[in-house]
């Protein structure tokens, strides 16, 4: 093992995605579930945050979360509690940052705040010490910039609830080294997702680029009175969601025919969402207080108590479609 002030890996472990400890800041449900997922992988894991009781709320998160993988049978009891022992909690960063291999930051969408962020851990993390980012979309060349490591700095960006969604995007900062996006690949596949390379800093990334412009289109329907919000939300779940779980758009157009596509795209683009400034829906409906779940009501009402009822048959219901993938694509059974 190397000193307090040198990661404890080597080169060789470092490019098969291994590593002995990390930090991960920000102990909300993202950061949670991604220190129980590194964790799950053997590591030791400081979980930091800014006060006793927001780490608690984040250690009950990694025990929900846990109790959810164990009930799907993806992990047993005794992986839960080994997992869950490597695991302290923190709100001293220079006492977490102390050896590490990784750091991840999970904290609030503001670049201000993760430059700031950066800027100190990289004054008590190790020299060797990969940093990377969870944001969904801000420039992660601005974040390195805040560092005196911006070879070492990328992306990492897990898809909530992470200790489900296999998708994580590793992106590329304008001076990101590929010897640190090659890491961070080899240890998202260690953590048994399925990671891409986003070769360019830009907004939004790939996942949430294409979210958001199927995001803006539904809007756009509903604000024009085309449909209702239900409809068009079975039109998704019913229609191309489901089939791009399994094959995504550019497949999707090879099975139908480029040519057909080619035929459609040149009468429907012109006529397709193109408003630049948000939604009036959604300003109006934050203005009345509709945010969503977390309020009661968005544009759907939630009864008290619905919210964890909901999140639950989300997770079984992913964790069964991706056993079913899994078994489809090994041959497996389940009898």
């Amino acid at each position: 093992m190397a000193g307090a002030g040198e990661g404890s890996v080597d080169a060789a472990g470092m490019r098969a995605g291994m590593i002995a400890s990390a930090a991960v800041v920000g102990a909300g449900t993202m950061g949670a579930a991604i220190a129980g997922l590194l964790a799950r992988s053997g590591a030791a894991v400081a979980l930091v945050d800014r006060d006793l009781a927001l780490l608690e709320r984040g250690l009950a998160s990694l025990r929900s979360s846990q109790r959810t993988l164990q009930e799907a049978g993806v992990i047993t009891a005794a992986q839960a509690r080994e997992a869950e022992a490597r695991v302290r909690p923190l709100t001293d960063l220079e006492q977490a940052c102390a050896g590490i291999d990784l750091l991840v930051e999970t904290i609030n969408e503001d670049l201000e705040l993760k430059r700031r962020l950066f800027t100190s851990a990289d004054r008590s993390c190790p020299p060797s010490t990969i940093f990377a980012s969870n944001t969904s979309g801000l420039s992660i060349t601005r974040l390195a910039e805040a560092t005196g490591r911006p070879h070492a700095v990328a992306g990492m960006h897990f898809y909530n609830p992470a200790h489900i969604m296999p998708l994580v995007e590793v992106v590329r900062g304008r001076l990101t080294s590929d010897a640190t996006t090659d890491f961070l690949l080899a240890l998202a596949r260690r953590l048994g997702k399925r990671p891409i390379l986003v070769r360019r800093d830009v907004p939004g990334f790939v996942g949430n680029r294409l979210q958001f412009a199927l995001v803006r289109e539904a809007l756009h329907l509903l604000e024009s009175g085309v449909a209702s919000a239900e409809d068009i939300d079975t039109a998704i779940t019913a229609g191309p969601g489901l089939r791009y779980a399994q094959v995504g758009p550019f497949a999707t157009a090879d099975l139908a025919g480029l040519d057909v596509f080619d035929a459609i795209s040149r009468y429907l683009f012109a006529d397709l969402a193109r408003e630049t400034e948000g939604s009036p829906v959604l300003r109006r409906l934050v203005a009345e207080g509709r945010t969503g779940v977390k309020a009661g009501r968005g544009f759907y009402e939630y009864p008290a108590g619905e919210a964890p009822r909901l999140v639950a048959r989300r997770d079984r219901l992913l964790l069964a479609f991706l056993h079913a993938l899994d078994n489809e694509r090994t041959g497996g059974t389940d009898g």
